[in-house]
């Protein structure tokens, strides 16, 4: 077999070492392909060129790279990325406690391949790869406690898809309704999303503490995105008053009732967008405006600084012009109530600041955060100062995946892992008369439903009229299980506990 061996072998280590999957039956058959003898070399040219295709297929097929089909579709937006960026996306894949074991199994092979016969160690194996499963399962807890004191359930494959399918089941008819505006002093929502921002990220960097997180007056400590990239995450918060909805229905026509901001505005306030990027970029534009059931638009603000250039070379605008700008045409604004859906993606992997170099991402991250933190408490200090009533919320689309993971590289958000999609996320109730109080704190698992309900809530029963504290309106709200999902890729929270489901149907715990 050759080199052949020498490839399984490659594989088979990646596989214990958990960086990719392992299909049994598909590299059997690549296995018998390249065993086969053959007597004719125009055959045996023929099988090497097809087995060096199938076995190129093969392999990113078990990876946990985008679907092929993704890449192809999204080929011409990935041709806009910059050279800088492209190379600094190559470099990040070079994983050293990867790249060290394969040296190490070739330099096994050359040593052992002349003496031994190596595809029979290959062929073993491969044969053994069905026992990683099951010593996985037996290694883990292996029971589930169901809700409501039910006998508990082996963690099995069936299971887990059933529960993940009950999830689905029980978050279709959930629903949060807006009423009417409340009687009481009339107030603004600014809704800042804001690409990129995780708790994982923030703690890589140190900056978990930072003051914008201190003084919300609710945080939410476990918030899920559900979402790994900012379209469909994006599509989620604007449809967050139905229950959480499979990846393959955010692509279809929105439900009246399912539009937050659409909902807003028949409570009574006047809906506006505004952005700090053009939003081209994967159509990410169209997904907003198909999504908000409003009339807003948005366009960039010409008086804002361009304070970095995306990975695609469009101009990126600092956070606190757009939104300042925005204030002050506000102010002349006759409505009594105004509603601003704004997303800023300055922490987008990829962008450059203006006039500074980093020395890697984690670098180029640090100092975007900083600045994205500023700029935001500069902007609440400024709305604060105003003396007018503004309800602010703060929620992430996702995390930046800075850390990165054993299974995919620093930026990578192609498995929606509970890192990625942990995000800070809380409201800041200003205006007159409203005093320091305690941060409330929400330890309980939410996401979007339970985000909108808190509005809803807000809206019902005015924070501003009497002056109190937030606890009543903190009441029951809807908690969520922590379930995100990409086209194919699930990740779901059992326990303490994460499981994820590739998009052949297999689960695998993750670690």
């Amino acid at each position: 077999m050759g080199f052949w061996s020498c490839y399984f072998l490659l594989k088979l280590f990646l596989y214990y070492g958990g960086y990719i999957e392992f299909a049994l039956w598909w590299n059997l058959g690549l296995f018998a392909l390249v065993a086969w003898p053959l007597r004719m070399r125009l055959l045996r040219v023929a099988r090497l060129c097809l087995a060096v295709g199938a076995g190129a297929a093969l392999l990113y097929s078990e990876t946990f790279l985008p679907p092929i089909g993704r890449v192809l579709q999204t080929a011409g937006d990935v041709a806009t990325f910059s050279g800088a960026y492209l190379v600094d996306l190559a470099m990040r894949l070079v994983n050293p406690a990867m790249l060290g074991g394969m040296v190490v199994v070739i330099l096994v092979w050359l040593l052992l391949a002349h003496r031994l016969r190596m595809s029979t160690f290959a062929l073993i194996g491969i044969l053994t790869t069905p026992l990683l499963p099951l010593v996985q399962q037996w290694l883990e807890p292996r029971v589930l406690v169901a809700d409501g004191g039910a006998a508990p359930q082996p963690l099995s494959r069936e299971t887990l898809t059933t529960r993940l399918n009950s999830f689905f089941v029980s978050e279709a008819p959930r629903r949060v309704r807006f009423p009417d505006a409340a009687d009481g002093p009339p107030f603004d929502i600014v809704l800042l999303h804001i690409c990129s921002l995780g708790w994982d990220d923030m703690q890589l960097v140190e900056m978990a503490d930072d003051r914008l997180i201190q003084r919300l007056d609710v945080l939410m400590t476990q918030f899920n995105t559900a979402a790994s990239y900012s379209g469909p995450a994006a599509i989620r918060l604007l449809r967050g008053t139905c229950g959480q909805p499979r990846h393959e229905s955010l692509y279809e026509a929105p439900a009246p009732e399912c539009q937050l901001m659409a909902q807003i505005e028949h409570a009574g306030f006047e809906v506006q967008w505004e952005m700090n990027h053009d939003g081209r970029f994967g159509g990410f534009h169209g997904d907003i405006a198909g999504n908000l059931g409003t009339a807003a638009t948005m366009t960039l603000d010409p008086g804002a600084q361009v304070t970095q250039r995306a990975f695609d070379g469009s101009p990126i605008l600092g956070d606190y012009d757009v939104l300042a700008n925005w204030w002050q045409r506000r102010l002349r604004m006759p409505a009594d109530r105004v509603a601003l859906y704004y997303n800023g993606a300055s922490l987008h992997d990829g962008n450059r600041i203006e006039g500074y170099r980093a020395s890697n991402v984690v670098d180029s991250y640090r100092r975007r955060l900083r600045t994205f933190l500023d700029d935001t408490n500069r902007f609440l200090d400024l709305l604060a100062q105003s003396g007018r009533r503004v309800v602010v919320v703060l929620v992430p689309e996702h995390g930046a995946a800075l850390r990165g993971e054993r299974r995919q590289m620093s930026g990578l958000r192609e498995i929606p892992s509970w890192p990625i999609t942990h995000a800070p996320t809380g409201i800041e109730v200003l205006g007159p008369a409203r005093g320091e109080s305690p941060q409330q704190r929400i330890d309980a698992p939410m996401s979007y439903l339970g985000l909108s309900q808190l509005l809803a809530q807000l809206i019902a029963d005015n924070p501003y009229a009497d002056g109190s504290g937030l606890d009543r309106h903190l009441a029951g709200l809807p908690t969520t299980d922590a379930v995100a999902e990409n086209d194919g890729t699930v990740v779901m929270r059992v326990g303490a506990s994460f499981h994820m489901r590739t998009p052949d149907g297999s689960w695998t715990l993750l670690d």
